[in-house]
């Protein structure tokens, strides 16, 4: 009889379970953040950042005149990104870049020319080279 007793106390016990808080809990480039409904979370989705890093041109030619640079960086547009000449004929341009991989030529007086400094090329559908930078 006790041991009924017992077995009928235990069944009438409620066991209290806890609730996960609602507080911003971040993983990785997901969060946990409160939803409407009470006592549940949702995930909401960060977009993973990307730094730009400066990224400097160079072409060592004095006796040009203009001296612009295309490349998939710019859709390849021949007069977008112009270069400017230091007081030693050497000219310059600095680019924020994603990190990745691109290809580029310069533009000399109208003509395409390849970096000579830049050995790391690829063919292009025109029969000849691009060079390419590695962005990191």
């Amino acid at each position: 009889m006790a041991e009924r007793s017992r077995k009928r106390q235990a069944a009438d016990k409620t066991v209290k379970v806890k609730k996960p808080k609602a507080a911003l809990m971040t993983k990785g480039v997901e969060a946990l953040v409160p939803s409407k409904a009470p006592g549940k979370l949702a995930t909401l989705n960060k977009p993973a950042r990307s730094f730009k890093k400066p990224t400097t041109f160079t072409l060592n030619t004095p006796q040009a005149t203009r001296v612009f640079i295309a490349g998939s960086f710019n859709g390849w547009n021949p007069l977008a990104t112009p270069l400017q000449r230091d007081k030693t004929g050497i000219w310059k341009r600095t680019l924020s870049l994603e990190p990745g991989r691109y290809e580029y030529r310069f533009v000399v007086d109208d003509v395409w020319w390849d970096d000579p400094a830049n050995t790391m090329r690829s063919c292009n559908e025109f029969g000849t080279q691009n060079c390419i930078v590695i962005v990191e």
